[in-house]
């Protein structure tokens, strides 16, 4: 039986230290109303932090990952924005430029509703329903593995707390799990919560449904491919005393949209050698869902061209081939950067 949603006011609203592994499926929708966005692919956090950061310091990012939209019958400029769906506080204080921006805008757009409300009503589409437990589909060597990895987590975890879950979602789940028991909120949510609360409307291009498909599409051993390979990843990452997360935030501080695309690049590489698996991956986790941005972001534009549209998804849509503001280029608009 899956319990009651807790109220987002609540104040057990997200994970509070020591875990009760008595409520599990409870504890596990705490942790999938920070799920979504799927952008971040498997990587470590677990990594202590250096003495001395030289990026500490830091207010906001050097860079505003931002591209101006005009043309094609606009009558304000609109704006695309690359998050990463983090809360580290010198990512979620806003670059002045894309500050700006932000304040001259009529609608925002997400990837998809940062609710929390919204996002733990999805909880039950995460659940399994192969009339398995996840224990039971992954076998004991995986099991185990999982079980150790959380422990290195955090002593409290273990993967009687993830019985419930689809395992495509534990796959997902690691690598941002230290950060979302620190309770951190990210960018994104950040962001819509300015905005709605400036009493500006709000939208997304995806909607969390869509989101899912992205996984539901692979079958059950190419799910277990994912989690063995996040749990590989997350041990050498540990045992080299690196932090994945760490050199992501810090490229996102420092570069442009084009080295998150190669951290993503950099981190698939990283996979088990299953060539055809990680094509479709990426293919589905970004292409697909670019053109379908894309033609979202050009809907709504179109449907008001009299309001500034502020569009702020994953830094990594801004890249490669299909990259969001290329394919809005083709549909006739033009896109300048103004990343300084």
């Amino acid at each position: 039986m899956i319990p009651e949603p807790l109220p987002p006011d609540s104040p057990n609203w997200l994970f509070h230290k020591p875990i009760d592994l008595n409520h599990r499926t409870l504890i596990a929708m705490r942790l999938l109303s920070l799920l979504v966005p799927l952008f971040l692919l498997p990587a470590a956090l677990l990594a202590e932090k250096p003495a001395k950061d030289p990026l500490a310091d830091l207010k906001h990012p050097t860079k505003a990952c931002l591209w101006k939209v005009e043309g094609n019958g606009l009558t304000k400029p609109s704006w695309l924005f690359g998050t990463i769906h983090l809360g580290d506080p010198r990512v979620t204080n806003l670059h002045p430029r894309a500050e700006k921006a932000f304040s001259s805008l009529d609608i925002f757009y997400g990837e998809i509703d940062m609710n929390p409300a919204a996002q733990v009503a999805l909880a039950a589409k995460m659940i399994r329903k192969d009339g398995k437990t996840l224990s039971e589909a992954l076998g004991p060597e995986l099991t185990k593995k999982l079980d150790i990895i959380l422990k290195k987590i955090n002593p409290a975890l273990g993967a009687e707390v993830f019985q419930t879950l689809k395992t495509w979602v534990v796959a997902i789940s690691l690598p941002m799990l230290e950060m979302q028991l620190e309770q951190e909120e990210p960018l994104d949510s950040i962001l819509q919560a300015r905005a709605a609360k400036a009493g500006k409307k709000t939208g997304a291009l995806e909607t969390a449904d869509s989101q899912i498909q992205v996984f539901e599409q692979f079958k059950e051993n190419e799910q277990q491919v994912f989690l063995s390979d996040t749990i590989k990843m997350l041990q050498e990452d540990i045992e080299a005393g690196t932090s994945s997360v760490k050199k992501l935030t810090d490229i996102y501080l420092t570069s442009t949209a084009k080295g998150i695309g190669d951290y993503v690049k950099n981190e698939m590489a990283r996979m088990k050698d299953e060539t055809d698996l990680n094509k479709r991956l990426m293919k589905a986790l970004l292409d697909d869902r670019n053109i379908k941005m894309a033609e979202k972001a050009n809907e709504f534009m179109q449907g008001a061209r009299d309001q500034s549209h502020f569009f702020a998804v994953g830094a990594a849509h801004y890249t490669g081939k299909t990259a969001v503001q290329k394919l809005l280029k083709k549909k006739g608009y033009t896109i300048k950067p103004a990343f300084k």
